[in-house]
């Protein structure tokens, strides 16, 4: 199987991901989409429009291919070579740019595929990058060798109501003390953030409505029962209809931004730096 990377003069993130399949023996073909590969690439730009992201910056860089796959990204690549497509859960595209790599979420893969990531967070900071990670509460013995590691420099903890509610919040189970271990650990992290989305769920009832003034209470509680503070950044953010991946929430209108204000009330009976998101 033969492998090429398309590169860019100039690209750190290049850089790192040549060093990975030099480390691992890995033969390839590479090409300077600056340089000498500037009509290579242009050929394989025209023939795999769909398959290759790029923004208002312009293609993102490296951009790997077996001559099947297509993968964009340091990270993704990297964890490509490792797994294939086992850590796809665990990581995605980063839309942080310099120094800082973000996209990986620690609850979005399967435990059992977890030394996998580790070898990525591992490459990624021993090249350089600081790491934000994303979790959702669940995978917290993942999450405790990360931070036991040092492979995360901040993580970002939505918490997503009540450990009662994940399965109509977040489509998964997740017992308290999961929930509660994955808190605790966040505030051993050099940097963290939690915040909780004041979402519409489905009741037990059939009937859809949001997350009520004293559900978020009891999930500040929970916060500050978890990790011993009432002085944790927390933020309350609004539900935005145009980014939920449910279908059936889709249609549902968001709270006027002045309904928050009581939410924020409640939840600072537990969390005091409660504040909403702007």
């Amino acid at each position: 199987m033969e492998y090429t990377l398309f590169t860019a003069t100039g690209c750190a993130r290049c850089k790192i991901t040549k060093q990975y399949l030099k480390d691992q023996n890995i033969s390839f073909a590479e090409h300077d989409f600056k340089a000498e590969g500037k009509d290579a690439f242009a050929q394989f730009y025209r023939a795999n429009r769909k398959s290759i992201f790029r923004d208002q910056d312009g293609v993102e860089f490296p951009v790997f291919t077996d001559g099947n796959v297509i993968k964009q990204g340091v990270s993704v690549i990297v964890g490509h070579l490792i797994a294939g497509e086992k850590l796809s859960g665990f990581i995605g595209r980063s839309l942080l740019h310099g120094e800082w790599i973000d996209g990986f979420n620690i609850s979005g893969g399967k435990g059992e595929e977890a030394e996998g990531l580790l070898t990525v967070l591992s490459h990624m900071k021993k090249h350089g990058l600081k790491t934000q990670l994303y979790s959702w509460g669940a995978n917290a013995d993942l999450l405790e060798k990360v931070q036991a590691q040092g492979l995360g420099d901040k993580l970002i903890l939505e918490v997503k109501g009540p450990a009662a509610l994940y399965p109509s919040l977040a489509g998964s189970e997740i017992t308290s003390d999961e929930l509660g271990r994955s808190i605790k650990l966040a505030n051993q992290f050099p940097e963290f953030e939690l915040f909780t989305t004041v979402a519409p769920l489905v009741r037990d009832d059939g009937n859809v409505d949001f997350l009520t003034p004293e559900e978020i209470a009891d999930t500040a509680k929970l916060i500050e029962e978890a990790s011993g503070s009432k002085k944790n950044p927390y933020t309350l953010k609004p539900f935005d209809p145009e980014t939920t991946e449910r279908e059936e929430l889709k249609a549902i209108e968001p709270l006027a931004a002045t309904s928050l204000f009581k939410y924020r009330t409640q939840a600072r009976r537990y969390q005091v730096m409660t504040e909403i998101a702007k």
